[in-house]
Formats: C-alpha cells, structure tokens, sequence
C-alpha cells in the first residue's frame, strides 16, 4: 500500500501543476464613476459562465481565469449602478474599473409637452411606462399599454375584434355630445390617433398628462388628458441587431349557454299552445313528441362560427451610431386571425427614427412610420333585427337545422315557417360574405435644433400625417342577408391627412447655485384636410366580381363625396422656475384658435400654474433617514375641448332630392342654423398631490385628489319645430369631475438572484351633470330599435342634473304574476297573464308607463384598480398582471334577445325553466311572453360588471451567453385573459357595443367576444 502511495503522488502533482499553468489570476480595482472611491460587494463574473467573485472592503478582486482565454469578459454589477463589460485582453491586472450610478427614479428624465423635466421636478400630476414596462406583455394596440397601469386611466376594450378600438377615460366623462379620449401625441406630432398603424414594439416610453397644469400647454385640446408616446432611437456607441418573434392561439373566453335541439322544439311547441289559446285560427304543433325525442343535441352555431384563432408578431430592428449619427430602423408584421371564422387583421410596419448632429451648435432628427393594415371584419352589428348578422344569427337561429344539407350545400334561412323567425345560415355569411378595410398612413416628422446662444435652443418642426382608408362590402345574392337586394355591394374611399409646423424657442439655465430656470415659447400651425368618395350597387345578377365591379348590379345608387378642412393656430408659453432645489413653480399659458368656432369665438386662452415642495430637501428631513423623497404639489388650470365636427357654427346644406315624373331634381336643404358665438368647452381643473419615498426609495407612493368643472358644454339643444330645425349646439351646461388616485411601488427583495417588485394603483372618480341648460333631465342613450315593441322604448339612460353621465334609466323587476286572482287583486290596468314579468308600480297609479321609471343603476364604475408584481431568478422572470373594475353594471341586451325578445327564436338554457303554472319558482317569464319588450328598459336584465382579471401573466427565461455573435437570447411564454372572476352571464363585462359613445356606456349587444391568449416568444440581440 504504502508503495503504491509513492507511485500516486508524482502523479497528484503532475496534475497540480498542469491545472496551475492552465489558469492565471486577474486582480483589479473598482471606483465609483461620480467620486472615484472604491466600491465593496461589486459581482465579478466571467460572462458565459457561472465563475466569479466579489470587491472586498477596498474595492478590489482576484479572480482565476483560463490561462489561454484572452477574449474573456468581465462583468461588473452592483446595485444601484449600471453594470459594465471589461474585456481582460490578456491582461493580469485591471485597475480603476469605474462603475455609473443608475439614471432612476427622482432623476429619471420623462417626456412632457415640448420638452423633458427630472422626476424630481415635475409640479403636475405626470404617470410614465417605460420600454421595459411595454415589452412585458405582447399588445395589440399601443393604447392597450395604459389598461391597469396608471392611475386616473380607465381603458376599455369595448369589443375583441381584432383592430378593434378601445375607450380611454382620463379622470372621468367631461363632455355629453363631443368626444371625451384623449389627446395622442406621437413623437411630438399631435393628434395622431388611430393607435391601430402604431407598432407597440417601436414605443420606447410613455407619458400620461393627467392635470391641467401638465396639459394646459395643449390648451383646446387637453382637457381630457394627454399621451405623450416616444418611439425608439438610436444610441451612441454601439451598433445592435433585435429580433423578436413570437406566436400563439386565441380562444373565445366565455360562451352563452343555449337550448339544444330538443329543448327548442319543445319551447316552440310550447309558444304555439299558447299562441292557439286565444286564436281563432289555431296552428298545429310543430313537432310531435316524437320527432322531439328523435332530434338529440343539434347544432351548436357558437361551435360553428367560432374558432381557435392564431396570432403572430416579427419584428426585426437596427440601432446604434456615435456621437454624431445615430439611428433606428424596425420592421414589423403583425397578423391575428378573429375567432369568429373569416375575420382577422394585418399590420405591416416600416420606421425610421435619425438622429444627426451636424456641429456643436446644429442638429436635426428625424421620426417616421409607413404602416399598412388590413382587416377582415365580422359583422357583428349593433342594430338587429332582420339586418341579422354573423354573431346574432348564431344565437337566435334554431339549433334544429344543420349547418349544409344532404348535398354538401349550405342551408339557406331557418326552418320551419312560421313557427320560427326567418334568418340566415351564419356560417354561410361569414364565409361568402365580404367586409374588407385597407388603411394606409404615413407619419413623419423633421425637427431642427439650433442653439443661438448657450441655453438658447430655437427648434423647428414639419410634420405630415397622412391616412387613406378603402372599404370594400359584399354580400352575394345566395345567402340569406343578401336577399332582399339580390345581391348588395359598396365602394369606398377615405383620405385624411393634417400638416404641422410648430416653432419654439428654450431657455435653460442655472442662473446660480440656488436658481435655475426653462423658458418655452412657441408657436404652431396645424390644418386639417379630409375627402371621402363611395358608391354601391344592388341587384347582381353574377357574384363573380363581387364588388370590383359594381356596375353588374341592376341598381346602381346615388355616389356620395365630401370634402373638409380645418385650421388650428397656437401661441404657447411656460415657465419652469426651481429655487433652492426645493421650490418648483410652473406658469403655462396657450391660445389656440380654431376654424370649428363661430367668428366672434375663434379664440380660447388656457392659463395654468403650479407649485411643488420638495420638503426631503429640508435640513430637518436628514435625521428622518427613512424617508427617500418627499415632495406636495398643487396646481390649476384651464384646458379645453374642440371635438365637434366641422362647421357646426356656420350655415350648411344636404343635397335633396325628389321625383318629377320620370326625372329627378336635386336641390338644397339647409341642416343647421347658424351660430357665430360657439365657442369651446372648457374645464378648469384643480389638483394636489404628494410624492412620498421610504427606505432608499423601495417604496413609493404618489396620490392626488382632483376637481374638474366642465362648463360651456358643446350641448346638442333642441329647437322649437318652427324654426325647420331639430337641434342646435350651443354652449350650455356644465360637468362635475373629482376623485383621488393612488400608484404604490414597492422593492420587496433585490438580491442577486432573487428579485421581487410590486405596482398597485387604485382610482375612484365621481361625476355628476351639474346643468343641461335649464333641463333637469333628458332621456338618452342607444340601443336596437328591434328589441322594443313600441317607438321611443329603446333609451337606455337618463342625464339627469345631480346625477353621473351614464345613469341606467328604466324599470324594477318585482317578479312574476303568478295567477289571475293575483293580477285582478293587484288593481293593475296593465294587460299581462300569469307568467308574464312584474314591475314596480312607483307612482301608484296601476299601470307601468313612463312616469314609473327610475334610475336602476350606473355604468360608471365606483372604483378601477390594477396589481403587477414581477419576480425574478437567475435567468428566469415571472410577470403577473391583474386588472379590476368594481362598483359598475352592464346592460345586456342580448339577454332581451336571447330570454324574452322574439318568441320564434332560439333562446338561452335557462328559459328552459320557464314559468309555468307547474314551475312557478323562477323569474324567467313564460314562452312567449312579450311584455319586457313591450315595457323598455328594466333592470332584470341590468348585470353587475364588476370583475378581477388575471390579465396576464409572462414568464422569461434569459438564455446564458452561449455565441460570441449572439449577445443575448431570451425564450417567453404569456397568457392573456387567464381568468376572470365576475357574476356577468355574457361574453365578457369589459364591453360596450356602441364604442366611445358618452351616452350608451356599458351596453352589450352582439359584441365581438372576448378571447384567452396563449403566446410563445423568441428575442434575440446581436
């Protein structure tokens, strides 16, 4: 053994030394960048592998690397620092590594209205989300960035059909008869909406203007809050490749639940029995019992029109430069199928972001996008009635018949007559049918920068926007839908573009050490040009063509055209004024004037000022060490609202038209009568916030309390017959506004390998119509004229003075009559049966008219919330998002539809337990009952749409460097709409059929279903 030993040990040694002359030692030193002192507990680690150390006390290391590895990169990290890459390059030593202390929170630069300011040293209420913020989630739409991120923000998806609009409310409703979104500035360039030609990946930032002394330098159109989005550019110094690409399947969230083929068949014979009660010409039955018993499940058409959907994004991009150039250029293609069969949107994006500095003093930029979309849309239509549709069609067409016949064809309408209501096949209308939107738009923007002295910069900027929309509509005469014209086809074409030029001049200097000061001044000029042409045809005798050839239709209609234009002038000012580093003033002041209003109107002026107290910089804050900031602001202003369309102040006229014999003569008919004082809605708004940091700013609290009065509404008031005229806008009324926001940001672990952060913000809003020129209330909102038995039924809401916008207006369910003893000893003078549904009698005069409706709920929500807490381990990331809405309800028209609106169509499992007079335990009315129809509005159909979504969850994993040529690699998977916990029985109760209507909220009827996503992702850098 022991000479065993001794043969072992020259070879351990051996060994030994071989290992040694394989590796060497690399020491060095690590400095603070700002004051040059070392920095102890600083990671040093080998990039590609897991090898490394740490700066002992004095900032110095000693680290083992391959002795034959010269391309060997370290990689400095600290917290609170921006790490660092130092290629060895065959050296033992690497002394003075300088680390850069992070740009975040108070000194983090935001983006505001011409120009930038440090956190540290806004004074208005001012929200960011950053490139990091927007990459954490695939998205649609640049706008869906803002859902249950910032406070003050509600964003409603009011349908899912791809390049379907969303609705923005910033701190409330301002407006009844004009438009309440906000303002989009894109790379400075305002009013660049239609967010669908926008490409999310291209956002580098994004900043909400909430109060009026942040948006009041937008003047006329501010009032309802500005976005403020940045788009990429390139940085100095490197040059870079990224590729992202990623795929994945939508599913439709939630279906309606409705009779089969078996339980229709009895519903029909059940509304048939009763129908021959008090018929003197009774019909048979339309199905024995045993054709009943033979029918079985039958067709589903939810099945057959809805589909597992695919969904994919690429986007490939160049960035970098030097000091001189620098540059972004991104392409992107963005394809999403609809889950409702042959509908589905394209996007195809090209930009180009330049940076050039031509001398010290001499600079331009340059922002760009050419974007083209395309979108196949359902037609899922908010109007009914026998203009049916795909969506509709599906939920009220027998479930007895089959989708095609024994020959393979589809089957034509519904079956059997009369018994049923006669629609189409949906499937067929959504295959052959055609609804086609091509949108082209190019936005570019070129700005100057010349510094005329030092802090003197004089900027000058030309922008153009422009969009051109094609429409192209079939419906072929073998289907259903296109019967009643033998075939309908339309032509259309949109031009819209606006033109910009904006002037201004920047002071900024630091006059001492305790007073600093930035001076904007400008002007701007901003036109507006739009044209629009179409043409349609009925009666074809050939679908071939479909509607390349309009002239194949027998019926060729009346072509329309049209052309306007609109001009807005600016003058702006603003004065930023910071004292002693703690005492932040801002002046704002704008003039805008603006051909929409009347001649002795054209001008508005929206003045503004705040101040913020920065008490942490107080010499008494420094023994409260575990506060990090604090700061109070407060401020006011006046801002406006100009979104009326054009020429509503001046005389207008209609072409009208009537027949003389066999000719037609066409003439004038004036529209409106003229007002020369309409002027601008304006809203003076007030706001005081704080800013609070504890613990090395891991944690963070900002909160505001607001209050906005809207007066000189833009009110559409009516007119006596007399004057030949329905209505007049005037400016008359006023709005209420007032809430309280609150955004928590906590740090609750930041180690090396495990991280873990939270955001939560909770907002609450209030609103109330304070004056509708001298009315106390008027009956508004809209709903399908086909529900309702009766004209003047379908208003859905009241604006009633003490009362919000958007206040539910109709009846009390009180149950079901149960007998006719019981409706004889009732006193009622209304004619129901037992079975039909009871309403509240308020005025007790015994029968259910007008006078005995009330305000049955709201569609304004009591308070709006959203929760993200990202987690980090190793290479892995876990981001878990969860939006709120509480305190709102819904109105769910398609529950009339779908329970008591025609009887002849299919209806929701749940009428299966119909009232009968052996089943009296329900609230669903008897079959055939028509008498909710018949009524109106009631709140038995009026739902609670509150829910918690599960919005989205994304987890990461970073791949370790494994290629000299791949600088970084990550893998991601997202789930989208994972869970949503909620009582309301439709699609979705993030809905509103009407879109962005201030006077028809939350009001679901055919609207586009809501999907859960289910994404892979691949990013790559070079």
């Amino acid at each position: 053994m022991q000479k065993f030993t001794h043969l072992l040990m020259p070879a351990a040694l051996a060994l030994s030394l071989s290992a040694h002359a394989q590796t060497r030692t690399v020491t060095g030193t690590v400095l603070s960048a700002s004051d040059k002192s070392p920095l102890p507990g600083v990671s040093v680690i080998i990039k590609g592998t897991t090898t490394g150390t740490s700066t002992d006390p004095n900032g110095k290391f000693t680290l083992p690397i391959a002795a034959a590895d010269n391309d060997a990169v370290l990689i400095f990290s600290f917290i609170g620092f921006e790490p660092t890459e130092v290629r060895v390059a065959g050296r033992s030593a690497i002394d003075g590594v300088q680390l850069k202390e992070k740009v975040t929170g108070l000194d983090e630069v935001v983006v505001v209205g011409y120009g930038t300011q440090r956190k540290r040293d806004l004074t208005g209420a001012v929200a960011s989300i950053s490139a990091e913020q927007v990459a954490e989630t695939p998205i649609a739409r640049a706008d869906q960035i803002l859902q249950g991120r910032v406070s003050g923000v509600q964003v409603t998806q009011t349908n899912s059909e791809p390049g379907g609009n969303v609705s923005i409310r910033i701190r409330g409703t301002n407006s009844i008869n004009t438009g309440n979104e906000p303002l989009f500035v894109v790379d400075g360039f305002p009013g660049a909406g239609d967010l669908n030609s926008i490409n999310p990946s291209d956002i580098e930032s994004v900043e909400i203007l909430k109060d009026a002394s942040a948006t009041a330098i937008y003047g006329s159109r501010g009032a309802n809050g500005v976005v403020l989005i940045t788009t990429k550019k390139g940085k100095a110094g490197s040059n870079n490749i990224n590729f992202e690409a990623y795929t994945g399947v939508q599913m439709v969230r939630n279906k309606y639940e409705l009779m089969n083929a078996r339980e229709f068949a009895e519903y029909l014979n059940d509304v048939r029995e009763q129908g021959n009660e008090n018929s003197t010409s009774p019909l048979p039955l339309p199905y024995t019992q045993e054709q009943i018993d033979a029918l079985g499940e039958g067709t589903n058409w939810q099945d057959e029109i809805l589909r597992p959907a695919r969904m994919s994004n690429y986007q490939l991009s160049f960035n970098g430069g030097n000091e001189g150039t620098r540059y972004n250029l991104s392409f992107n293609y963005f394809d999403q199928q609809g889950i409702i069969l042959n509908s589905g949107f394209q996007r195809g994006t090209v930009r180009l972001n330049l940076d050039r500095k031509i001398s010290q003093k001499l600079s331009f930029s340059l922002s760009s996008q050419v974007a083209g979309t395309f979108e196949k849309r359902a037609f899922v239509n908010s109007s009914g009635g026998s203009n049916g549709g795909v969506l509709l069609d599906a939920l009220r067409i027998s479930p007895i018949i089959p989708v095609r016949d024994e020959f393979g064809q589809y089957t034509y309408s519904n079956t059997p007559l009369p018994y049923v209501e006669d629609v189409g096949n949906p499937v067929a209308y959504a295959e052959k049918a055609k609804d086609h939107r091509t949108t082209g738009r190019g936005l570019f923007n070129v700005a100057g920068n010349y510094e005329i002295l030092k802090g003197l910069t004089l900027r000058l900027t030309a922008g153009l926007d422009y969009r051109t929309i094609q429409a192209d509509v079939f419906r072929p005469n073998d289907i259903f839908l296109g019967r009643l014209n033998n075939g309908s086809g339309s032509r259309s074409e949109t031009n819209r573009y606006s033109w910009l030029n904006e002037n201004t001049l920047t002071y900024d200097t630091k006059i001492n050490e305790n007073n600093a000061l930035n001076v904007v001044g400008g002007l701007t000029f901003q036109q507006f040009y739009g044209n629009d042409f179409s043409a349609s045809a009925n009666n074809f005798f050939t679908n071939t063509l479909g509607s390349d050839n309009l002239a194949l239709g027998a019926n060729i209609l009346t072509p329309n055209s049209g052309r306007y234009t609109n001009t807005l002038a600016s003058y702006f000012g603003r004065v930023n004024y910071r004292l002693f580093e703690k005492y932040l003033f801002t002046f704002t002041m704008r003039a805008d004037g603006s051909s929409r209003f009347g001649k002795n109107n054209k001008w508005g002026y929206f003045p503004s000022a705040a101040f913020a107290y920065r008490i942490i910089d107080e010499p008494f804050m420094k023994n409260l060490t575990a506060f990090s900031d604090l700061k109070l602001r407060v401020g006011y202003g006046v801002t406006g609202n100009q979104e009326i369309s054009n020429y509503q102040s001046l005389a207008r006229y209609d072409v009208g038209s009537y027949a003389s014999g066999s000719n037609r003569l066409v003439g004038l008919v004036p529209l409106n009568i003229v007002n020369p004082d309409l002027r601008w809605e304006t809203t003076a708004a007030s706001n005081v916030g704080i800013d609070v940091a504890f613990l090395q700013n891991r944690i963070s609290v900002t909160a505001d309390a607001y209050y906005k009065k809207t007066t000189d509404l833009l009110l559409r008031v009516s007119t006596p017959r007399t004057t030949g005229y329905n209505d007049i806008y005037l400016n008359a009324g006023s709005v209420q506004n007032k809430g309280v926001e609150f955004a928590l940001n906590t740090t609750n672990f930041n180690g090396e390998k495990f991280g873990w952060n939270t955001n939560l913000n909770v907002s609450l809003n209030r609103n109330k119509v304070l004056d509708l020129n001298g009315e106390y209330e008027r009956y508004v909102g809209a709903s399908s004229s086909s529900l309702f038995v009766g004209s003047g039924l379908g208003q859905t809401s009241v604006l009633r003075v003490g009362e919000p916008i958007g206040s539910f207006y109709g009846y009390e369910f009180d149950g079901i009559w149960q007998s006719t003893e019981e409706i004889q000893a009732s006193g009622t003078r209304t004619v129901v049966r037992p079975g039909d549904p009871r309403y509240r009698d308020l005025n007790g005069d015994g029968a259910i008219t007008a006078l005995d409706r009330t305000i049955i709920g709201q569609a304004q929500p009591q308070f709006i919330y959203g929760v993200t807490n990202n987690f980090k381990y190793g290479g892995f990331n876990l981001s878990v998002f969860i939006q709120g809405v509480e305190g709102t309800d819904v109105l769910n028209l398609n529950r009339y539809e779908l329970e008591s609106g025609l009887t002849s169509t299919n209806k929701l499992k749940t009428v299966v337990n119909r009232w009968t007079p052996t089943n009296t335990d329900t609230n669903i009315p008897r079959a055939g009952s028509t008498i909710r129809r018949s009524t109106g509005i009631v709140n038995d159909v009026l739902e609670d749409g509150s829910f918690v979504r599960l919005k989205t969850v994304t987890l990461g994993y970073t791949v370790p460097k494994f290629s000299k040529v791949v600088k970084s690699a990550s893998v991601y998977i997202t789930a989208q709409n994972l869970v949503t916990w909620t009582n309301y029985s439709g699609y979705d109760p993030e809905v509103n059929s009407f879109g962005s209507d201030n006077l028809s909220l939350n009001t679901d009827y055919n609207a586009f279903p809501s999907t859960r996503t289910f994404i892979a992702g691949l990013k790559l850098g070079f």
